[in-house]
């Protein structure tokens, strides 16, 4: 739009600057002459009527006007939608926000699985229970960590695995490969969700390096 004014403007002002002009050649143009060998000097002048001058400064005050006006709407629009967006926010955080409390146990997890919409979606990782709402469209249901939603994931990310495990597999002890790579998802979300209690009964040798 800003771009499209300006190139209105100039159009105008060239348009009307070069159409009225009576004359326009070069200022003190020297030119010998062949008989007596006298420079003779040459002054022109350019003459510009007053009537168009006044039409120029008034196009130019006019494409002026139309380009702060237009920032200014622009500006107004996009503070709006900031502002929404910002309403939004704030009303999202407010409906997945879950109190935090001391020890959490897995069944009391299995509340928070996602299956409402907009509440909190809780998960365990090293024995820290975090509301990774703010991740919705991972955990929730569709989401390609929906597994993990309203249960200790301590396993899953571990293994690196979306998989459920048998009862068998369970009893397993992890490896230094796996302790490992729950080490780094462990910082990964405990960087970016809200820590809300500790998960009840975990016993840290299963995890620990």
């Amino acid at each position: 739009m800003v771009f499209g004014a300006l190139t209105l403007f100039f159009f105008f002002f060239f348009f009307f600057f070069f159409t009225t002009t009576d004359a326009f050649t070069n200022s003190n143009i020297y030119h010998h002459h062949h008989q007596n060998n006298k420079r003779i000097r040459h002054d022109t002048k350019l003459h510009v009527e007053p009537a168009i001058i006044a039409v120029g400064a008034l196009t130019t005050a006019g494409a002026i006007s139309f380009i702060l006006n237009s920032n200014n709407n622009v500006q107004s629009k996009d503070s709006q939608q900031y502002a929404e967006y910002e309403a939004r926010e704030k009303e999202r955080d407010r409906l997945a926000y879950i109190e935090p409390k001391v020890t959490w146990s897995e069944s009391e997890l299995q509340l928070y699985n996602s299956d409402n919409e907009t509440g909190p979606i809780l998960l365990a990782v090293k024995g820290e229970v975090y509301n990774v709402y703010k991740g919705r469209n991972f955990y929730g249901p569709g989401g390609e960590y929906h597994i993990m939603a309203g249960r200790d994931a301590s396993r899953f990310l571990a293994k690196n695995s979306l998989v459920e495990e048998s009862i068998e597999e369970k009893d397993v002890p992890l490896n230094i490969a796996e302790r490992a790579s729950l080490e780094s998802w462990y910082w990964i979300i405990r960087n970016k969700y809200d820590l809300v209690g500790q998960l009840e009964g975990y016993d840290p040798k299963t995890t620990e390096m």
